[in-house]
């Protein structure tokens, strides 16, 4: 019995080693993924300071969840995520971020995941940002910048063991390693001239944060060629409201319309209605 129980506190001991040592070699792979250093340019962008621009520019930010969302009801910044086994990240104060960056920077965070000293951001969906035109973008700084300054808690981020196994399984990944994915992606979209490239546009920039950067959703979303069973004044009323057809209950998704999607116009409704359509009718594409 004496030397079963030696056996068993060895063999304890041995499985608790390599917990440990599998614990380190997680560590130190994901600081290293986390840690890497992006080649991104710094590129000028032109940002107005007119009133309708900042107007536009609340708008625009709002849809895409910058203001209103993840940062707080004021761009304030907040908790985003708390969970010891997964990660605890805060969205920065953005009415501070600005005041200390420059255009081009701002536009390399937003668009590219990627911050002053050449490290990612982590937690942000640059993946969806990264099709931004420059217009759209330079309406948004302009907003962002139009701010008072507000109290508000700094970047953190705290990664746990849930999240540095998911990034180094590929399960997760820094914001810039997104944003590569997206770019290679990207050729698979309606280009300039396509009768869908306006719609196809709107998709990449407002819907790819849950529905995956190909549409075709994920673990709690569905796959976005579902629209094909909505009409135009149906697929309109779930964008305004989160209630779909049937008239199920859904909190994500309504969670996103209130907040977010019910700033669409009738216009742009129509154009993401027009290319999701045609993306329902094209097998194996997000086309």
């Amino acid at each position: 019995m004496k030397r079963l129980l030696r056996w068993l506190r060895l063999a304890l001991l041995g499985i608790l080693a390599l917990v440990i040592l599998a614990g380190a070699v997680v560590y130190v792979l994901s600081e290293r993924i986390v840690r890497r250093r992006y080649d991104e340019p710094l590129v000028a962008i032109a940002v107005p300071t007119d009133s309708l621009s900042v107007s536009e520019g609340q708008r625009l930010a709002t849809l895409r969840g910058c203001s209103g969302g993840c940062h707080g009801s004021v761009s304030e910044g907040g908790v985003f995520i708390d969970e010891p086994l997964l990660a605890r990240l805060v969205a920065p104060n953005l009415t501070a971020s600005v005041r200390t960056y420059s255009d081009a920077e701002l536009a390399r965070i937003i668009r590219r995941g990627v911050r002053p000293d050449g490290r990612s951001v982590v937690g942000m969906p640059s993946e969806m940002f990264s099709p931004l035109t420059d217009a759209d973008l330079g309406r948004i700084i302009a907003y962002l910048r139009s701010l008072p300054p507000q109290p508000g808690p700094g970047r953190e981020v705290r990664l746990g063991p849930l999240a540095r196994l998911g990034i180094v399984t590929g399960q997760y990944a820094p914001a810039a390693a997104w944003v590569r994915r997206a770019d290679r992606l990207a050729r698979s979209y309606p280009g300039p001239g396509d009768s869908t490239a306006r719609g196809a546009y709107l998709a990449r920039t407002a819907c790819t944060e849950c529905h995956g950067l190909d549409l075709r959703g994920g673990e709690t979303t569905p796959d976005l060629r579902i629209v094909a069973s909505y009409s135009l004044d149906a697929f309109t009323t779930l964008l305004r409201t989160g209630t779909p057809a049937g008239n199920r209950e859904l909190t994500l998704m309504k969670q996103a319309a209130l907040k977010r999607f019910s700033h669409f116009t009738d216009a742009e409704i129509g154009a993401l209605y027009a290319f999701l359509r045609a993306r329902a009718a094209t097998p194996n594409s997000v086309k």
